[in-house]
């Protein structure tokens, strides 16, 4: 999903966090994340990209960070810390003890990342990040040496010094098992360092006992505006999930909100208690990949589908008030024209459609006789005992038929401008399919997706066209997605037109055919103006996809539902991110769905929202997906550079050679790599092909009458692609 290093597999590692968590955590990753932090308000883990760094730390660091949201609360701490000068060295005793004590329970808890944590300890000692080469451990301040015990000593990687009394530090640690203990103890060892370093340098003011001794840390504190986020506040480690855009100038500093709570003294000052959890803290840090892309994180919106759908008893009352509006006898006659049209291309269509019916009942036939097994029963059969001499074969047996799974279709048709063309060849397919679906007995539902604003009111009215759009429309249509999160997809309004359901009866089925049949042909779509040509929101119909195939899978108790979209083009985009979107800088698009928590990279190339979208769909409801790419021109040149662009160029050359002899013999060639599990590119203008001698002239002579034959053999089995392709798939 996210490449942090050629080492790690971080989808490996989010799938990690929210097994450890217990939890379906939301993993991110950030460029601008300096350390890894937990928001446990909204339980999302961020975790810096990371370069140089092998597996074994970065399982450590999720186990830390995961311990953090399970056992350091969101609040409590405030008071502990305080605002006053003595707050970096408050902070940095309550850091270190924490640490003990989450990195103790989630080794108790997961005992296999004991390896874990230490194998990763023993990376960091031998880069010396926490900077000891040069230096005694036995001269470092308590605080320092009690971070390196549990940092270093109890995985073998030193020995600590300390006295007698200083080990009931330990013990206390050790037996701490809460926050509140916690407190208590970094309060006693605040208290302990602050007399332990005026012992050492009695001279030294107040305040530089707790900043440090350097011109430097003089200069930090007196050059610090009031309420100015310095930048360098995430460097702690203590988690309590709340926002770094907090009110009131606070700071979040890896999970704990700070005001002020830099760690500046630190940057000047080598021998400041506590140095050596900065410089571990700085030593991470440093590890970030700062050059990455930054990932933007988008989230999906809540799906209306009463607003979106337009159903097709309401398209039906459309279809009603439009016929009895139309007073002109231009309107009345193209309808007369266009039934008379359909019924001929439904008397033609019959022996193509009982073909497929035929065809598709032979292929469960033998699928059914596939899953067919025998099985002893245990049970003698009296009446074969007498074979026992020369026959095992005595027990009554049952023959087990296995269950057949139920498929459904839902059809998505393109209703675009681009599509008038060949939307009379196209509509004539979709038929095809429909009424083999109808004799078949498998439900179906066919929507159109158009951009086009569906409103009641836009009908032929004596007055005249009533082509405006109403208020009360656009309205309803910016209620069509709900976006809760700032981070959530922002769709373009759209419409799903409902045309066929195999919910309809036989009479409503009928008017329906006629209608879109109308439209498919007429001129200049001279049908209602709510059912004019738009643009293409083909990623808008597969987001929607995701709420209506599971309700379609529902209500017609299907098992496996095959989802075909049937357009000429590409979607336009609804999570676009540039280099300058909101400011972020270069970005890579991650979408996560909430409902599987799943994570899908968006690849900006031609038709990569549309794949991550499929493949979201494939993984939310198990349905098949099949796409059908309608091309209106003889010659596919030019497609080598969408459908082969990853290829190396001999393959491209291989692949797009291959593809145009299928196109220019069969009228279509299939593309893997498309996010769909079937993706035919389809001659648009292929027309169903139903009497291959009908263009031949009563005088023809043999030799036209078999050409025309063979070659209207070949037209009519190329002109069922779609039908045949999709009976193919469903009679598995």
């Amino acid at each position: 999903m996210i490449n942090a290093s050629p080492t790690v597999r971080t989808a490996a590692k989010d799938i990690l966090a929210r097994l450890l968590a217990s939890e379906d955590l939301t993993v991110q990753h950030s460029a601008a994340a300096p350390t890894a932090c937990f928001d446990t308000v909204n339980r999302v883990l961020t975790l810096p990209i990371w370069e140089d760094m092998d597996s074994e730390m970065y399982d450590m660091l999720v186990g830390h960070e995961v311990s953090h949201a399970l056992f350091t609360p969101a609040d409590g701490w405030q008071g502990f810390v305080g605002d006053d000068q003595d707050t970096p060295l408050r902070h940095m005793c309550l850091n270190i003890c924490e640490d003990v004590r989450i990195e103790r329970k989630i080794k108790d808890k997961f005992p296999g990342l004991r390896r874990d944590f230490s194998k990763a300890y023993k990376s960091f000692h031998d880069r010396d990040i926490f900077e000891l080469k040069g230096k005694s451990v036995k001269d470092l301040s308590l605080i320092d040496r009690i971070n390196l015990y549990y940092k270093g000593e109890i995985y073998g990687q030193m020995t600590v010094p300390f006295s007698q009394e200083e080990r009931q530090w330990l013990t206390r640690l050790d037996a701490a098992e809460n926050f509140e203990s916690i407190m208590e103890i970094a309060e006693d060892l605040f208290e302990v360092t602050k007399e332990e370093q005026e012992d050492i340098n009695p001279i030294q003011s107040e305040n530089e006992l707790v900043a440090g001794t350097g011109d430097g840390a003089g200069e930090s504190d007196s050059n610090h505006v009031e309420g100015e986020d310095t930048g360098d506040s995430m460097e702690d480690d203590t988690d309590d999930g709340a926002s770094a855009d907090s009110e009131d100038g606070d700071v979040e500093t890896d999970g704990v909100l700070t005001d002020e709570l830099s760690y500046e003294s630190y940057k000047n000052e080598s021998t400041a208690p506590g140095q050596t959890q900065h410089n571990y803290e700085q030593a991470r840090e440093e590890m970030r990949n700062t050059q990455s892309d930054d990932y933007d994180y988008r989230t999906l919106p809540t799906t209306d589908l009463n607003r979106i759908v337009i159903s097709h008893d309401r398209i039906a009352r459309h279809w009603e008030q439009f016929w009895v509006n139309s007073i002109s006898t231009r309107y009345q006659d193209s309808r007369s024209n266009a039934n008379f049209a359909l019924h001929e291309f439904q008397t033609r269509s019959k022996p193509i459609i009982s073909h497929m019916v035929q065809q598709f009942q032979q292929k469960q036939a033998a699928d059914a006789a596939k899953r067919t097994s025998t099985a002893k029963t245990g049970i003698l059969d009296t009446t074969t005992m007498i074979n026992y001499r020369w026959s095992e074969d005595i027990f009554l047996k049952n023959e087990i038929h296995s269950d057949g799974q139920n498929h459904g279709l839902v059809i998505f048709l393109d209703w675009s401008g681009s599509m008038s063309r060949i939307l009379k060849d196209t509509v004539e397919q979709l038929l095809v399919l429909v009424e083999f679906c109808r004799q078949a007995g498998i439900p179906y539902d066919v929507h159109a997706f158009t951009s086009v604003i569906f409103d009641d009111a836009m009908s032929l009215n004596e007055g005249g066209w009533n082509s405006k759009i109403s208020e009360e429309a656009y309205a309803e249509a910016a209620k069509q997605f709900t976006e809760t999160r700032e981070s959530d997809i922002k769709p373009h309004s759209f419409q799903l037109l409902n045309f066929l359901s195999s919910k309809q009866n036989n009479k409503k089925h009928t008017e329906a055919v006629k209608n879109l049949y109308y439209t498919a042909i007429s001129e200049y779509q001279s049908g209602p103006r709510a059912f004019g040509l738009g643009s293409t929101p083909l990623n808008e119909a597969i987001l929607t996809a995701l709420d209506l195939v599971p309700e379609f899978q529902s209500a017609n108790n299907v098992q496996i539902c095959n989802t075909i979209f049937l357009t000429d083009g590409d979607g336009h985009t609804m999570v676009w991110v540039d280099r300058y979107y909101r400011g972020k800088g270069r970005c890579k698009t991650i979408v996560h769905d909430q409902k599987t928590r799943r994570d899908y990279n968006v690849d900006h190339e031609y038709g990569g929202e549309t794949s991550s979208l499929l493949q979201l769909l494939k993984d939310r409801t198990g349905c098949n997906t099949i796409g059908i790419r309608l091309h209106d021109s003889n010659s596919i040149k030019g497609l080598e550079y969408r459908f082969w662009k990853g290829l190396g160029w001999e393959e491209q050359n291989k692949a797009f050679a291959e593809a145009v002899v299928a196109y220019r013999t069969d009228h279509h060639f299939t593309v893997e790599g498309q996010g769909y599990d079937l993706f035919l590119l389809i001659k648009g203008n292929l027309m169903v092909e139903t009497d291959a001698l009908g263009s031949l002239n009563e005088d023809a002579s043999y030799t036209k009458i078999k050409n025309a034959f063979i070659k209207g053999g070949n037209r009519k089995k190329s002109s069922r692609v779609i039908a045949n392709r999709v009976v193919d798939l469903i009679a598995m």
